[in-house]
């Protein structure tokens, strides 16, 4: 993004095209003078474990179909992504969504710890936002800690970070989600207040991961009702893919250090 950075659009978007042939899973160039010009493709897919089972399971390809629309950045849904694969580390992005709870296993846990270290990016969706402190939420938070111990601190996002403005702006912060669905009569307890905001977890001075208590994957598989919500997760990938030190930025400087 910096301006000695810049280069040649056109010339770097064919490079990018021919690149294309599997080995990277997200690579993009992003003109630091408009941040809508950005181009490259992304490959995106749920992450599964081996307890942990996606709950929205036509999200992804949603979210595909709104990058397609909106960029220029070419999107296609992957195959499903484990996290106790090496595969893990080719992901610049990783979408986990669920509605039950799960554990990670000690491998899944070391894992994520070591593709979160070594520069991805995770979104952790809470699929039942409206329950408060709910078996998914529980489960999505306690799996950052098992993996990171002590640096799973989650700190409020506030309505000027980075990630509201990427791509499109979001001026109020994030676009509301689920988290007020009713769960029933009004005499039904454990029902959550509405959060407005997103939370982050950060390694140093990198946002290594956004905790979601939106249902925003519930949202992206709606026919209608949704743009403002497939807006917000184009920008999460939009930032993920551009943000320094990313997997994306790390295998674009890699290949041109190896002479393309």
């Amino acid at each position: 993004k910096e301006p000695e950075r810049r280069i040649d659009m056109q010339a770097e978007f064919l490079d990018l095209e021919s690149i294309d042939t599997g080995k990277y899973k997200g690579m993009v160039i992003q003109d630091p003078t408009d941040k809508r010009n950005v181009r490259g493709f992304v490959y995106l897919a749920l992450a599964w474990g081996s307890v942990l089972q996606p709950s929205r399971q036509r999200a992804v390809s949603q979210l595909v179909r709104a990058i397609n629309t909106y960029t220029s950045i070419r999107a296609e849904v992957d195959d499903q992504l484990f996290l106790d694969s090496q595969n893990l580390f080719k992901a610049p992005f990783v979408y986990i969504t669920t509605s039950r709870a799960f554990e990670l296993t000690k491998h899944e846990a070391a894992n994520l710890a070591r593709y979160l270290r070594s520069g991805g990016f995770v979104v952790a969706d809470n699929d039942q936002p409206h329950l408060e402190y709910g078996p998914a939420e529980a489960s999505l938070r306690s799996m950052f800690k098992q993996a990171l111990g002590r640096d799973a601190r989650f700190v409020q996002l506030g309505n000027d970070h980075p990630l509201y403005h990427v791509f499109f702006d979001f001026e109020g912060g994030p676009p509301p989600g689920g988290e007020a669905t009713s769960v029933g009569p009004s005499s039904v307890t454990g029902k959550a207040s509405p959060v407005p905001y997103l939370e982050g977890i950060y390694l140093g001075d990198r946002l290594v991961a956004v905790y979601s208590d939106k249902g925003y994957g519930a949202f992206w598989e709606k026919e209608f009702e949704n743009e403002p919500h497939l807006k917000m997760g184009v920008n999460l990938v939009v930032f993920a893919l551009t943000q320094k030190g990313s997997i994306a930025e790390q295998q674009i400087d890699f290949y041109n250090q190896a002479g393309r």
